[in-house]
């Protein structure tokens, strides 16, 4: 059995790509013993917002990591999910509170914040991150795994590893070695997402939903009085506009053109157009080599819950190849990888296709009801197939939407008897 990963050495594991998948899974091997190597192309980190949505089931993971206070003290508590009309009046409303959760909130932080937090920590833990080298080729052979890198001066040089993680996003080099392909579709239109500082009285405790005729608007607190927005679905006029110009210039006029309160956009951030996915490999696992995060699937943002996903593939992977490299696993328990967490992205797929269908269809007719002057959810909308799958509709309110990963708790007990057993094993 090869070392962990030392200098002049090969690793028992390479990690490809820092994302918050990679981090994570890396961070967990190495609170278990296993020193992995982890490969990132970027030069240095981004500072992009992307993913913010931490649900409570994923907070239960990093508590046991040793990370849920660092995200707690650094995102916003997010205790509602809202629908309000284009003036900014609630329609309904989805509390956290009564979820059965030590915390009875999402966390909303910044992608990059995420990723350093997970960073840190991997440092603490003896482990730094090598950037600028991208994986060129993998190979599988033997008892391990070939890696070709190259990097940003242009040298190229090989790794063998026991096994590999591919964690680098939806242009996976590790599942293009796999021959696997990203299966399903992807949906139609192109949306707005930004970092903005905004002029709107809503109050900062909640996701806000904003439904109305000529599209919708995303509106989702962020740390330092910022919000995550999503505007869509852009039409025509304003895809001509962002093919004239940037992101940033589009997206104060997209919401303006949707919301008619009092609405001031005083500053955009990091800003992306983008097209919504749904879709997973029919493999996430061959051999000694593992998907994790965007290269294994895709899901729409709605329902907060492809970050999360990732990071709940990182930890299962991560508990599992820590008991096969210190030699006391089957192979059961790494197959057993890819059956527990095909089936929960699965699920992650499904839950949130459902909620961008009903974002994409509700905006009529939740104005509708707002004109009516009643808050409550139309029974157009109940009656859509579907619906009470997803969300409870009682007493004329949502009071509940069954998301996979509201409350996903891991395998507790068997990581605590694997940091004892780590423990007991080296000390």
């Amino acid at each position: 059995m090869r070392s962990s990963a030392t200098h002049g050495t090969d690793p028992e594991v390479v990690v490809i790509g820092a994302g918050p998948s990679g981090l994570f899974a890396a961070a967990e091997l190495a609170r278990h013993g296993v020193v992995a190597r982890v490969l990132d192309r970027l030069p240095a980190p981004h500072h992009q917002t992307r993913a913010t949505a931490i649900q409570p089931g994923t907070l239960e993971l990093l508590a046991r990591a040793g990370l849920v206070e660092d995200v707690l003290a650094a995102s916003v508590h997010v205790r509602f999910a809202r629908v309000v009309d284009a003036d900014l009046k609630q329609v309904s409303e989805l509390p956290y509170a009564g979820i059965g959760c030590p915390w009875e909130f999402q966390c909303s932080l910044p992608q990059w914040r995420t990723e350093q937090i997970l960073a840190e920590r991997l440092a603490q833990l003896g482990v730094v991150v090598e950037r600028g080298v991208a994986a060129s080729s993998i190979e599988e052979r033997g008892d391990g795994v070939l890696i070709q890198l190259e990097r940003d001066d242009g040298t190229s040089t090989a790794v063998e590893a026991a096994w590999v993680i591919g964690a680098g996003g939806a242009h996976s080099i590790l599942r293009a070695s796999m021959a696997e392909t990203l299966e399903g579709f992807t949906y139609p239109g192109t949306v707005l997402a930004a970092d903005v500082r905004v002029r709107c009285g809503l109050a900062h405790d909640a996701s806000n939903m904003v439904a109305t005729p000529d599209g919708f608007v995303l509106l989702a607190p962020l740390p330092d009085d910022r919000w995550l927005t999503f505007v869509g679905v852009l039409d025509e006029d304003e895809l001509a506009h962002l093919a004239r110009t940037n992101p940033a210039e589009v997206v104060a006029a997209g919401i303006g053109r949707r919301i008619a309160a009092d609405v001031a956009v005083e500053d955009v951030g990091w800003a992306t157009s983008f097209r919504m996915h749904q879709r997973v490999v029919p493999r996430l696992a061959e051999g000694r080599r593992f998907l994790l995060g965007d290269a294994g699937h895709l899901s729409s943002p709605f329902g907060g819950e492809g970050l999360n996903a990732g990071l709940h593939d990182a930890e299962d992977i991560a508990w599992k190849l820590a008991l096969a490299v210190h030699g006391h696993a089957r192979p059961a328990v790494l197959e057993s990888f890819e059956i527990e967490r095909l089936a929960a992205d699965h699920h992650v797929l499904e839950v949130s296709g459902r909620i961008d269908g009903m974002v994409r269809a509700a905006a009529p007719d939740v104005i509708l009801a707002s004109w009516c002057g009643k808050k409550v959810v139309p029974d157009r909308i109940r009656q859509r197939p579907g619906w009470n799958e997803i969300p409870a509709v009682r007493n004329d309110r949502i009071v509940e939407i069954k998301s996979p990963l509201i409350l996903q708790p891991g395998p507790a007990a068997l990581t605590d008897g694997l940091d004892a057993l780590v423990a007991a094993t080296h000390g």
